[in-house]
């Protein structure tokens, strides 16, 4: 009985790591949910333009695009940080060219909904409807930061070299 309680004991006092150590093991899962919480962002913000202003019946492909890159990324992360937590070791070339190809994605979805903007911008935005525009800029923004989030997660994942 006695050497239980000193087994819990033992486990109860480990020492506290230190934040830069954390910050070391754990960048990986931060920048995954960063990333995965961008997409969601992206995609709460283009779904009411996209849907309003009818950007499937006249630019199609661009909306293909638009939403694989949201989904598709929202679906990968959780992927991957969901065999994070269930111990699986994803190979660090896989980890980067995941995160090499999201950028790519998210560049050519950001210069597609640029050129939807400017057409939109044209021919169907008015006062009424001037919010939609706004929307839409925010998602190409956030869309833009999540470029550099990508591209950031792919060259430290590769340098390092660290499994995720």
């Amino acid at each position: 009985m006695s050497a239980e309680v000193e087994d819990k004991e033992v486990k109860e006092q480990r020492p506290k790591k230190p934040l830069k150590v954390v910050i070391k093991e754990k960048w990986q899962i931060g920048v995954k949910i960063l990333e995965l919480l961008i997409c969601a962002i992206c995609m709460g913000f283009i779904y009411d333009p996209a849907s309003t202003a009818g950007l499937g019946k006249s630019h199609m492909l661009h909306v293909g695009v638009m939403y694989t890159s949201y989904t598709g990324y929202m679906v990968i992360n959780c992927v991957l940080i969901l065999g994070r937590m269930l111990g699986d070791k994803i190979p660090f070339r896989t980890v980067s060219l995941f995160a090499v190809t999201g950028s790519a994605l998210f560049l050519i979805t950001c210069i597609l909904l640029t050129v939807d903007r400017l057409y939109l911008m044209k021919h169907y935005f008015y006062h009424p409807n001037m919010y939609l525009l706004t929307m839409m800029t925010t998602s190409i923004i956030f869309a833009f930061i999540n470029v550099v989030v990508f591209a950031v997660d792919a060259m430290f994942t590769f340098v390092r070299k660290e499994d995720f």
